[in-house]
């Protein structure tokens, strides 16, 4: 088995388990779902959106739009793929969308760290290669499994993410406000999603200058601050009983 596909779905059912753990228990089944839903968007908007990044060899090569054990995903249609989802099935299945967007963001960091960990493996997400003898480097392989020392930019971004996740927990322990954890947890994601896709050195497109996961990473930055900002604006409303 792929180790990258191996350790994502380690990771996600890691995510799975942090929901199940607050939800109560007539309605784990429900959360499983809600979850699972969720993970199932994450998985079509990263194809989705390497498709359309993509989208002159994929309009010629229609037979393999579907061939995703091939590789060609994208983390910003992920979170875009797994945001609607969740929004979704959280509507289906009769649960209050701001609360549970505080525990489906509970997978959020969880996951994003074993997305490194499958990468740091398989050669994807690297840094920049570093001159010989240069003491803080890693022998780290490229896609093409060339080892190089360079910069250890993938267990960087795993340590950053638990530490991340430690913070954002501490943060809304005693959250009252429904919808407070999802947006710490989304601009925590966002913040590092955006610094670490200047670290990387894998090739990607480019526009204007730019590598193209950065411009998703700071567009979705401005939408985790914005979601944010009104999070901790709005007024404190009366605690919202679960529906059932």
């Amino acid at each position: 088995m792929n180790p990258f596909s191996l350790i994502v779905g380690l990771g996600a059912s890691l995510g799975l388990l942090r929901v199940l753990r607050v939800s109560p228990p007539a309605t784990r089944l429900r959360w499983l779902t809600a979850g699972s839903i969720t993970l199932a968007g994450a998985l079509f908007g990263a194809r989705a959106g390497f498709i359309i990044a993509y989208h002159q060899y994929y309009f010629a090569h229609t037979q393999e739009i579907l061939h995703i054990d091939q590789g060609g995903l994208s983390w910003p249609g992920a979170v875009i793929g797994a945001i609607l989802f969740a929004w979704l099935g959280l509507r289906f299945l009769g649960f209050w969308v701001s609360d549970g967007f505080d525990k489906i963001s509970r997978m959020l960091l969880p996951a994003a760290a074993a997305i490194w960990l499958g990468a740091w493996l398989s050669g994807l997400a690297y840094g920049q290669a570093l001159p010989g003898g240069t003491w803080w480097g890693m022998p780290t392989p490229d896609e093409s499994g060339l080892v190089a020392l360079r910069a250890p930019v993938q267990p960087a971004a795993i340590l950053s993410l638990i530490l991340a996740l430690l913070i954002c927990e501490w943060l809304t322990h005693n959250a009252k406000k429904k919808g407070v954890k999802a947006a710490w947890m989304l601009f925590a994601f966002s913040i590092h999603s955006l610094l670490f896709s200047f670290m990387r050195y894998d090739s990607v497109q480019h526009l204007f200058g730019l590598r193209l996961d950065s411009w998703a990473a700071m567009a979705i930055t401005i939408f985790a601050i914005i979601v944010l900002s009104i999070t901790l604006i709005k007024p404190l409303k009366g605690k919202a009983v679960e529906m059932e």
